[in-house]
Protein backbone atom coordinates (compact mmCIF):
# COMPACT_ATOMS: atom_id res chain seq x y z
CA UNK A 1 0.00 0.00 0.00
CA UNK A 2 1.31 3.50 -0.73
CA UNK A 3 0.54 6.96 -0.14
CA UNK A 4 0.32 9.46 -2.62
CA UNK A 5 0.06 12.97 -2.84
CA UNK A 6 -0.43 15.03 -6.30
CA UNK A 7 3.03 15.57 -6.84
CA UNK A 8 4.59 12.41 -4.92
CA UNK A 9 4.49 8.91 -4.08
CA UNK A 10 5.61 7.86 -0.43
CA UNK A 11 7.62 4.48 -0.70
CA UNK A 12 5.60 3.28 2.16
CA UNK A 13 2.63 3.99 4.70
CA UNK A 14 2.80 7.09 6.54
CA UNK A 15 2.40 5.38 9.56
CA UNK A 16 5.24 3.15 9.14
CA UNK A 17 8.32 5.37 7.32
CA UNK A 18 10.30 7.16 9.29
CA UNK A 19 9.84 11.34 9.63
CA UNK A 20 12.72 12.06 7.14
CA UNK A 21 10.82 10.43 4.84
CA UNK A 22 8.15 12.49 5.31
CA UNK A 23 10.30 15.98 5.74
CA UNK A 24 11.98 15.47 2.81
CA UNK A 25 8.50 14.61 1.01
CA UNK A 26 7.58 17.88 2.21
CA UNK A 27 10.48 19.83 0.94
CA UNK A 28 10.39 18.40 -2.24
CA UNK A 29 6.81 19.81 -3.30
CA UNK A 30 7.41 23.10 -1.28
CA UNK A 31 10.81 23.00 -4.02
CA UNK A 32 8.05 22.21 -7.31
CA UNK A 33 5.60 24.72 -5.69
CA UNK A 34 8.16 27.23 -5.85
CA UNK A 35 9.67 26.31 -9.25
CA UNK A 36 5.83 26.32 -10.17
CA UNK A 37 5.72 29.92 -9.70
CA UNK A 38 8.87 30.68 -11.17
CA UNK A 39 7.10 29.46 -14.58
CA UNK A 40 4.27 31.89 -13.69
CA UNK A 41 6.20 34.84 -13.14
CA UNK A 42 8.51 33.96 -16.34
CA UNK A 43 4.98 33.60 -18.65
CA UNK A 44 3.59 37.05 -17.30
CA UNK A 45 6.83 38.97 -18.79
CA UNK A 46 6.87 36.48 -22.14
CA UNK A 47 2.84 37.28 -22.48
CA UNK A 48 3.98 41.27 -21.59
CA UNK A 49 6.32 40.85 -24.03
CA UNK A 50 4.41 39.02 -26.86
CA UNK A 51 1.77 41.84 -26.43
CA UNK A 52 4.44 44.90 -26.93
CA UNK A 53 5.49 43.02 -29.79
CA UNK A 54 1.87 42.40 -31.47
CA UNK A 55 0.87 46.41 -31.05
CA UNK A 56 4.23 46.98 -32.64
CA UNK A 57 3.48 44.77 -35.44
CA UNK A 58 -0.03 46.26 -35.83
CA UNK A 59 1.35 50.04 -35.79
CA UNK A 60 4.12 49.52 -38.80
CA UNK A 61 1.55 47.66 -40.65
CA UNK A 62 -0.57 51.09 -40.40
CA UNK A 63 2.10 52.90 -41.28
CA UNK A 64 2.78 50.84 -44.52
CA UNK A 65 -0.68 50.93 -45.58
CA UNK A 66 -0.92 54.52 -45.41
CA UNK A 67 -3.91 54.10 -42.54
CA UNK A 68 -3.91 56.85 -39.62
CA UNK A 69 -2.94 55.22 -35.83
CA UNK A 70 -4.93 54.28 -33.46
CA UNK A 71 -6.15 57.03 -31.71
CA UNK A 72 -4.79 57.20 -27.68
CA UNK A 73 -8.00 56.54 -26.04
CA UNK A 74 -8.11 53.20 -28.21
CA UNK A 75 -4.90 51.92 -27.30
CA UNK A 76 -4.70 49.23 -24.61
CA UNK A 77 -1.46 48.88 -22.33
CA UNK A 78 0.19 45.31 -22.84
CA UNK A 79 0.25 44.81 -19.09
CA UNK A 80 -3.28 45.66 -18.75
CA UNK A 81 -4.03 43.27 -20.97
CA UNK A 82 -1.73 40.60 -19.84
CA UNK A 83 -3.10 41.11 -16.46
CA UNK A 84 -6.50 40.60 -17.82
CA UNK A 85 -5.72 37.24 -19.71
CA UNK A 86 -4.05 35.50 -16.52
CA UNK A 87 -6.63 36.82 -14.26
CA UNK A 88 -8.99 34.07 -15.62
CA UNK A 89 -6.30 31.61 -16.99
CA UNK A 90 -5.06 31.48 -13.50
CA UNK A 91 -7.86 32.13 -11.39
CA UNK A 92 -7.10 35.14 -10.03
CA UNK A 93 -8.26 38.58 -8.82
CA UNK A 94 -7.43 40.85 -10.88
CA UNK A 95 -5.40 43.11 -8.40
CA UNK A 96 -3.57 39.37 -7.80
CA UNK A 97 -3.28 39.36 -11.29
CA UNK A 98 -2.05 42.90 -12.06
CA UNK A 99 0.86 41.89 -9.15
CA UNK A 100 1.88 38.67 -10.69
CA UNK A 101 2.60 41.12 -13.50
CA UNK A 102 4.36 43.58 -12.38
CA UNK A 103 6.74 41.04 -10.60
CA UNK A 104 7.31 39.08 -13.48
CA UNK A 105 8.45 42.17 -15.86
CA UNK A 106 10.43 43.65 -12.94
CA UNK A 107 12.34 40.00 -12.23
CA UNK A 108 12.90 39.15 -15.75
CA UNK A 109 14.08 43.01 -16.92
CA UNK A 110 15.64 44.56 -13.64
CA UNK A 111 16.22 42.59 -10.79
CA UNK A 112 18.74 39.57 -12.25
CA UNK A 113 19.79 38.58 -8.24
CA UNK A 114 16.30 38.17 -7.33
CA UNK A 115 15.59 36.24 -10.98
CA UNK A 116 18.71 33.77 -10.15
CA UNK A 117 16.79 33.45 -6.78
CA UNK A 118 13.38 32.59 -8.09
CA UNK A 119 14.55 30.52 -11.04
CA UNK A 120 15.97 28.02 -7.99
CA UNK A 121 13.30 27.80 -6.14
CA UNK A 122 14.46 29.34 -2.88
CA UNK A 123 11.89 32.04 -3.01
CA UNK A 124 8.15 30.75 -2.61
CA UNK A 125 6.29 32.70 -5.35
CA UNK A 126 3.76 34.86 -2.66
CA UNK A 127 6.99 36.15 -1.12
CA UNK A 128 8.84 37.01 -4.32
CA UNK A 129 6.09 39.02 -6.34
CA UNK A 130 6.09 40.91 -2.91
CA UNK A 131 9.68 41.39 -3.14
CA UNK A 132 9.36 42.36 -6.86
CA UNK A 133 6.58 45.08 -6.45
CA UNK A 134 8.56 46.51 -3.67
CA UNK A 135 11.47 46.60 -5.52
CA UNK A 136 9.58 48.09 -8.52
CA UNK A 137 9.22 51.52 -6.28
CA UNK A 138 13.02 52.02 -6.05
CA UNK A 139 14.87 54.02 -8.22
CA UNK A 140 17.25 52.79 -11.38
CA UNK A 141 20.32 54.44 -9.59
CA UNK A 142 19.93 52.35 -6.31
CA UNK A 143 18.32 49.35 -7.29
CA UNK A 144 21.17 47.18 -7.61
CA UNK A 145 22.76 47.53 -4.19
CA UNK A 146 19.02 47.67 -2.42
CA UNK A 147 18.57 44.59 -4.54
CA UNK A 148 21.81 42.94 -3.67
CA UNK A 149 21.35 43.53 0.40
CA UNK A 150 17.60 42.71 0.33
CA UNK A 151 17.95 39.07 -1.30
CA UNK A 152 20.82 38.24 -0.01
CA UNK A 153 19.41 38.96 3.86
CA UNK A 154 16.32 36.92 3.05
CA UNK A 155 17.79 34.16 0.94
CA UNK A 156 19.66 33.94 4.30
CA UNK A 157 16.91 33.71 6.39
CA UNK A 158 15.04 31.08 3.82
CA UNK A 159 18.15 28.95 4.10
CA UNK A 160 17.76 29.00 8.15
CA UNK A 161 14.13 28.00 7.68
CA UNK A 162 12.53 31.44 9.21
CA UNK A 163 10.34 33.02 6.55
CA UNK A 164 10.27 36.78 6.54
CA UNK A 165 7.15 38.48 6.77
CA UNK A 166 5.84 40.99 4.30
CA UNK A 167 6.40 43.38 7.13
CA UNK A 168 10.25 42.31 7.69
CA UNK A 169 10.59 42.40 3.67
CA UNK A 170 9.36 46.44 3.24
CA UNK A 171 11.69 47.66 6.19
CA UNK A 172 14.97 45.90 4.60
CA UNK A 173 13.81 47.45 1.31
CA UNK A 174 13.14 50.40 3.67
CA UNK A 175 16.73 50.40 4.87
CA UNK A 176 18.68 49.25 2.49
CA UNK A 177 17.64 52.34 0.35
CA UNK A 178 18.19 54.56 3.55
CA UNK A 179 21.94 53.41 3.40
CA UNK A 180 22.74 53.29 -0.01
CA UNK A 181 21.04 56.70 -1.23
CA UNK A 182 19.22 59.14 1.34
CA UNK A 183 17.63 61.18 -1.16
CA UNK A 184 15.77 58.49 -2.76
CA UNK A 185 14.47 57.62 0.76
CA UNK A 186 13.04 60.74 1.78
CA UNK A 187 11.25 61.00 -1.77
CA UNK A 188 9.47 57.71 -1.27
CA UNK A 189 8.52 58.96 1.77
CA UNK A 190 6.72 62.04 -0.03
CA UNK A 191 5.61 59.61 -3.13
CA UNK A 192 4.13 57.44 -0.01
CA UNK A 193 1.99 60.33 1.31
CA UNK A 194 0.27 61.07 -1.83
CA UNK A 195 -1.09 57.36 -2.19
CA UNK A 196 -2.82 57.98 0.76
CA UNK A 197 -6.44 56.48 0.90
CA UNK A 198 -9.43 54.69 3.08
CA UNK A 199 -11.57 51.99 1.61
CA UNK A 200 -14.63 50.65 3.17
CA UNK A 201 -15.73 47.00 1.77
CA UNK A 202 -18.98 45.46 2.94
CA UNK A 203 -18.83 42.40 5.44
CA UNK A 204 -20.91 39.84 6.28
CA UNK A 205 -23.76 39.88 8.91
CA UNK A 206 -24.21 43.63 9.34
CA UNK A 207 -20.38 44.39 9.17
CA UNK A 208 -17.96 45.56 7.06
CA UNK A 209 -14.24 47.01 7.54
CA UNK A 210 -12.77 50.16 7.02
CA UNK A 211 -9.04 50.12 5.74
CA UNK A 212 -6.77 53.17 6.01
CA UNK A 213 -2.99 54.34 4.50
CA UNK A 214 -2.08 57.42 6.28
CA UNK A 215 0.82 59.66 6.89
CA UNK A 216 1.55 58.26 10.49
CA UNK A 217 1.28 61.37 12.69
CA UNK A 218 -2.30 61.25 11.31
CA UNK A 219 -3.16 58.19 12.18
CA UNK A 220 -1.46 58.36 15.65
CA UNK A 221 -3.72 61.48 15.93
CA UNK A 222 -6.57 59.58 14.54
CA UNK A 223 -5.35 56.68 17.69
CA UNK A 224 -5.25 59.50 20.00
CA UNK A 225 -8.84 60.68 19.59
CA UNK A 226 -9.91 57.55 19.23
CA UNK A 227 -9.11 56.15 22.43
CA UNK A 228 -9.65 59.70 24.50
CA UNK A 229 -13.52 59.19 23.17
CA UNK A 230 -13.38 55.58 24.16
CA UNK A 231 -12.09 56.15 27.92
CA UNK A 232 -14.54 58.66 28.38
CA UNK A 233 -17.44 56.21 27.24
CA UNK A 234 -16.02 53.90 29.77
CA UNK A 235 -15.42 56.22 32.47
CA UNK A 236 -19.00 57.33 32.15
CA UNK A 237 -20.11 53.56 32.92
CA UNK A 238 -20.94 52.06 29.70
CA UNK A 239 -21.08 48.43 29.83
CA UNK A 240 -19.14 48.24 26.44
CA UNK A 241 -15.35 46.99 25.90
CA UNK A 242 -12.79 49.21 24.92
CA UNK A 243 -12.82 47.66 21.43
CA UNK A 244 -16.46 47.98 20.83
CA UNK A 245 -15.77 52.00 22.31
CA UNK A 246 -13.22 52.48 19.58
CA UNK A 247 -14.74 51.06 16.74
CA UNK A 248 -17.80 53.74 18.15
CA UNK A 249 -15.84 56.31 18.83
CA UNK A 250 -14.92 56.04 14.90
CA UNK A 251 -18.29 55.58 13.26
CA UNK A 252 -19.55 58.51 15.76
CA UNK A 253 -17.48 60.91 13.89
CA UNK A 254 -19.69 60.86 10.94
CA UNK A 255 -22.66 61.79 13.16
CA UNK A 256 -21.73 63.39 16.24
CA UNK A 257 -19.98 66.31 17.31
CA UNK A 258 -18.25 65.75 21.05
CA UNK A 259 -17.74 69.10 23.04
CA UNK A 260 -14.62 68.93 25.26
CA UNK A 261 -11.93 70.81 26.20
CA UNK A 262 -8.87 71.70 23.63
CA UNK A 263 -5.61 69.58 23.94
CA UNK A 264 -2.54 70.13 21.93
CA UNK A 265 -0.63 67.29 20.63
CA UNK A 266 2.92 66.97 19.24
CA UNK A 267 2.82 65.54 15.83
CA UNK A 268 6.77 65.41 15.02
CA UNK A 269 10.28 65.14 16.65
CA UNK A 270 10.38 69.08 16.05
CA UNK A 271 8.26 70.56 18.56
CA UNK A 272 5.45 71.13 16.53
CA UNK A 273 1.64 70.43 18.10
CA UNK A 274 -1.75 70.46 16.89
CA UNK A 275 -4.92 71.41 19.13
CA UNK A 276 -7.43 68.72 18.96
CA UNK A 277 -11.10 68.62 20.88
CA UNK A 278 -10.87 66.13 23.45
CA UNK A 279 -14.06 64.89 25.22
CA UNK A 280 -13.95 64.64 29.32
CA UNK A 281 -15.60 62.04 31.45
CA UNK A 282 -19.16 61.84 31.25
CA UNK A 283 -19.35 62.86 27.60
CA UNK A 284 -22.17 61.04 25.70
CA UNK A 285 -20.77 58.28 23.28
CA UNK A 286 -24.14 56.79 21.16
CA UNK A 287 -23.56 54.19 19.43
CA UNK A 288 -24.03 55.38 15.69
CA UNK A 289 -26.88 53.73 13.60
CA UNK A 290 -28.37 53.51 10.33
CA UNK A 291 -30.97 55.54 11.14
CA UNK A 292 -29.02 58.78 12.72
CA UNK A 293 -26.47 58.57 10.33
CA UNK A 294 -29.23 59.02 7.60
CA UNK A 295 -31.02 61.90 9.39
CA UNK A 296 -27.78 63.28 10.04
CA UNK A 297 -27.29 63.52 6.37
CA UNK A 298 -30.53 64.19 5.11
CA UNK A 299 -30.76 61.56 2.73
CA UNK A 300 -33.27 58.80 2.12
CA UNK A 301 -32.12 55.36 3.19
CA UNK A 302 -32.95 52.92 -0.25
CA UNK A 303 -34.27 49.56 0.40
CA UNK A 304 -34.89 47.11 -2.92
CA UNK A 305 -37.34 44.76 -1.48
CA UNK A 306 -36.99 41.90 -4.59
CA UNK A 307 -40.87 40.44 -5.19
CA UNK A 308 -41.15 36.87 -4.39
CA UNK A 309 -37.66 35.99 -2.94
CA UNK A 310 -38.84 35.69 0.68
CA UNK A 311 -40.93 32.74 0.53
CA UNK A 312 -38.76 30.11 2.06
CA UNK A 313 -35.84 32.60 2.94
CA UNK A 314 -34.03 33.59 5.57
CA UNK A 315 -35.71 36.35 7.02
CA UNK A 316 -32.39 38.87 5.98
CA UNK A 317 -31.65 41.78 4.38
CA UNK A 318 -29.15 41.24 1.27
CA UNK A 319 -26.85 44.25 0.12
CA UNK A 320 -25.57 44.49 -3.20
CA UNK A 321 -21.87 43.60 -2.61
CA UNK A 322 -22.25 40.17 -1.34
CA UNK A 323 -23.38 41.15 1.99
CA UNK A 324 -26.41 40.57 4.49
CA UNK A 325 -27.67 41.29 7.69
CA UNK A 326 -30.73 40.30 9.64
CA UNK A 327 -33.98 42.03 8.82
CA UNK A 328 -34.54 42.74 12.46
CA UNK A 329 -31.31 44.57 13.10
CA UNK A 330 -31.98 46.99 9.71
CA UNK A 331 -35.55 47.21 11.90
CA UNK A 332 -33.78 48.55 14.93
CA UNK A 333 -31.30 50.43 13.50
CA UNK A 334 -33.86 52.52 10.98
CA UNK A 335 -35.91 53.07 14.46
CA UNK A 336 -33.30 54.36 16.64
CA UNK A 337 -33.01 57.30 14.40
CA UNK A 338 -36.00 59.53 14.72
CA UNK A 339 -36.21 61.95 11.85
CA UNK A 340 -34.75 59.08 9.07
CA UNK A 341 -36.65 58.54 6.02
CA UNK A 342 -37.01 54.97 4.47
CA UNK A 343 -37.99 54.64 0.71
CA UNK A 344 -38.83 50.73 -0.62
CA UNK A 345 -38.89 49.42 -3.98
CA UNK A 346 -40.14 46.15 -5.05
CA UNK A 347 -37.94 44.02 -7.75
CA UNK A 348 -39.91 42.01 -9.71
CA UNK A 349 -37.19 39.34 -10.29
CA UNK A 350 -38.36 37.59 -13.35
CA UNK A 351 -35.97 37.99 -15.87
CA UNK A 352 -36.44 40.60 -18.67
CA UNK A 353 -39.48 42.33 -16.62
CA UNK A 354 -38.63 45.87 -17.84
CA UNK A 355 -38.01 44.99 -21.03
CA UNK A 356 -39.98 46.35 -23.56
CA UNK A 357 -39.93 46.70 -28.00
CA UNK A 358 -39.64 51.04 -27.17
CA UNK A 359 -37.00 50.73 -24.72
CA UNK A 360 -34.83 47.89 -26.66
CA UNK A 361 -34.58 50.06 -29.48
CA UNK A 362 -33.09 53.07 -27.55
CA UNK A 363 -29.54 53.51 -26.56
CA UNK A 364 -29.68 55.13 -23.51
CA UNK A 365 -30.32 53.16 -20.40
CA UNK A 366 -33.12 53.87 -17.87
CA UNK A 367 -32.18 54.71 -14.21
CA UNK A 368 -34.33 51.57 -13.25
CA UNK A 369 -32.92 49.25 -15.79
CA UNK A 370 -29.28 50.12 -14.54
CA UNK A 371 -29.83 49.64 -10.97
CA UNK A 372 -31.45 46.52 -11.67
CA UNK A 373 -28.34 45.44 -13.85
CA UNK A 374 -26.65 46.70 -10.77
CA UNK A 375 -28.32 44.81 -8.53
CA UNK A 376 -28.01 41.52 -10.69
CA UNK A 377 -24.55 41.45 -11.07
CA UNK A 378 -22.77 42.92 -7.87
CA UNK A 379 -19.61 43.31 -9.03
CA UNK A 380 -17.43 44.16 -12.32
CA UNK A 381 -18.20 41.16 -14.68
CA UNK A 382 -14.76 40.43 -16.27
CA UNK A 383 -13.53 37.79 -14.55
CA UNK A 384 -11.49 38.17 -11.11
CA UNK A 385 -12.82 41.70 -10.81
CA UNK A 386 -14.52 43.24 -7.49
CA UNK A 387 -15.03 46.74 -8.75
CA UNK A 388 -18.50 47.04 -6.91
CA UNK A 389 -21.57 47.38 -9.10
CA UNK A 390 -22.43 51.14 -8.98
CA UNK A 391 -18.94 52.03 -9.85
CA UNK A 392 -19.49 50.46 -13.04
CA UNK A 393 -20.28 50.89 -16.40
CA UNK A 394 -23.55 49.30 -17.74
CA UNK A 395 -22.34 48.03 -20.78
CA UNK A 396 -24.36 46.57 -24.24
CA UNK A 397 -22.73 43.13 -24.95
CA UNK A 398 -23.38 42.55 -28.46
CA UNK A 399 -22.76 46.82 -29.65
CA UNK A 400 -26.11 48.82 -29.39
CA UNK A 401 -26.60 49.33 -33.38
CA UNK A 402 -26.81 53.16 -33.32
CA UNK A 403 -27.66 53.69 -37.67
CA UNK A 404 -30.49 50.65 -37.47
CA UNK A 405 -31.36 49.59 -33.81
CA UNK A 406 -33.53 46.14 -35.48
CA UNK A 407 -30.45 44.82 -36.33
CA UNK A 408 -28.89 44.09 -33.15
CA UNK A 409 -27.79 45.14 -29.99
CA UNK A 410 -30.63 45.73 -27.93
CA UNK A 411 -31.15 47.56 -24.70
CA UNK A 412 -32.95 44.43 -23.11
CA UNK A 413 -31.77 42.73 -19.90
CA UNK A 414 -29.93 39.72 -21.15
CA UNK A 415 -27.69 42.26 -23.36
CA UNK A 416 -26.80 44.69 -20.04
CA UNK A 417 -23.80 43.98 -18.24
CA UNK A 418 -21.22 45.67 -15.44
CA UNK A 419 -17.78 46.50 -16.73
CA UNK A 420 -15.48 48.98 -14.73
CA UNK A 421 -14.14 51.62 -16.90
CA UNK A 422 -10.33 49.34 -17.67
CA UNK A 423 -12.73 46.26 -18.24
CA UNK A 424 -15.12 48.26 -21.04
CA UNK A 425 -12.34 49.55 -22.53
CA UNK A 426 -10.57 46.36 -22.59
CA UNK A 427 -13.53 45.03 -24.48
CA UNK A 428 -13.84 47.95 -26.44
CA UNK A 429 -10.79 48.10 -27.93
CA UNK A 430 -9.07 44.82 -27.51
CA UNK A 431 -9.72 41.41 -29.32
CA UNK A 432 -11.94 39.05 -27.44
CA UNK A 433 -14.95 38.29 -28.05
CA UNK A 434 -18.27 38.76 -25.83
CA UNK A 435 -21.53 36.69 -26.24
CA UNK A 436 -24.50 37.40 -23.60
CA UNK A 437 -26.32 34.42 -21.89
CA UNK A 438 -30.23 34.40 -20.93
CA UNK A 439 -29.92 35.00 -17.30
CA UNK A 440 -26.96 37.52 -17.33
CA UNK A 441 -24.04 34.98 -17.97
CA UNK A 442 -21.12 36.54 -19.96
CA UNK A 443 -18.62 34.53 -22.05
CA UNK A 444 -15.13 35.73 -22.86
CA UNK A 445 -13.68 34.49 -26.04
CA UNK A 446 -9.69 35.41 -25.94
CA UNK A 447 -7.58 35.79 -29.11
CA UNK A 448 -6.00 33.00 -27.83
CA UNK A 449 -9.02 30.79 -28.38
CA UNK A 450 -9.71 30.52 -24.71
CA UNK A 451 -13.15 30.33 -23.00
CA UNK A 452 -14.40 32.40 -20.28
CA UNK A 453 -17.54 32.89 -18.41
CA UNK A 454 -18.82 34.30 -15.58
CA UNK A 455 -22.14 34.86 -13.74
CA UNK A 456 -23.94 37.12 -12.07
CA UNK A 457 -23.30 37.10 -8.19
CA UNK A 458 -25.51 40.15 -6.99
CA UNK A 459 -28.86 39.84 -4.62
CA UNK A 460 -31.21 39.72 -7.54
CA UNK A 461 -29.27 36.53 -9.32
CA UNK A 462 -28.95 35.20 -6.10
CA UNK A 463 -32.95 35.51 -5.37
CA UNK A 464 -33.63 33.75 -8.80
CA UNK A 465 -30.89 31.24 -7.78
CA UNK A 466 -32.80 30.32 -4.95
CA UNK A 467 -36.60 30.84 -6.17
CA UNK A 468 -35.34 27.97 -9.13
CA UNK A 469 -34.16 25.86 -5.70
CA UNK A 470 -37.56 26.06 -4.13
CA UNK A 471 -39.27 25.50 -7.73
CA UNK A 472 -37.37 22.50 -8.67
CA UNK A 473 -38.04 21.33 -4.96
CA UNK A 474 -41.34 21.47 -4.90
CA UNK A 475 -41.37 19.91 -8.31
CA UNK A 476 -39.53 16.56 -6.95
CA UNK A 477 -42.00 16.96 -3.86
CA UNK A 478 -45.07 16.63 -6.46
CA UNK A 479 -43.26 14.07 -8.81
CA UNK A 480 -42.16 11.51 -6.17
CA UNK A 481 -44.85 10.10 -3.32
CA UNK A 482 -44.53 9.38 0.19
CA UNK A 483 -43.90 5.65 -0.66
CA UNK A 484 -40.91 6.39 -2.79
CA UNK A 485 -42.36 5.79 -6.57
CA UNK A 486 -42.80 8.00 -9.08
CA UNK A 487 -46.35 9.67 -9.60
CA UNK A 488 -47.94 11.25 -12.76
CA UNK A 489 -49.51 14.25 -10.63
CA UNK A 490 -52.08 16.57 -12.30
CA UNK A 491 -50.84 19.62 -13.85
Amino acid sequence: MTTTSSLFMLPEPLGVIGMDAVSDAARSATLAQNRAGATRLEAAHVMVEQLTRADRAEAEERARSGAAPRPAYARLDPRSRARDHLAAACQLTCWHANRLVTAGVQIHTRLPALRSAVGRGLLPEQMAIDLACRLAEVPDGAVAAVERDVVGSVTGDLDGGDRPSRTAVDSLVDEALERHCPSDAEDAVDAAARKRTVRVRAGRNGMGTVWARLPIADAELLRHRLEADARAALLDGSPRTMDQLRADALSSLAVYNHAGRTTSVAVDGHGDTIEIVEPVPGADLPRPTVGNAAAAGGQSIRISVIAAAAAGRPNRVEFVHGAYSSFDWLCQELLDGEDARVRFEVIDAAPGALDSPEHALRYVITPAMAERIRLRDGTCRHPGCSVAARDCDIDHVIAFNTTEAELGGPTTEWNLVCLCRKHHREKTFGKSAYRPGPLGELIIVTETGHQHRTRPKGPLARARDQIRHEAWNAHIDRLIADDGYLTNPPA
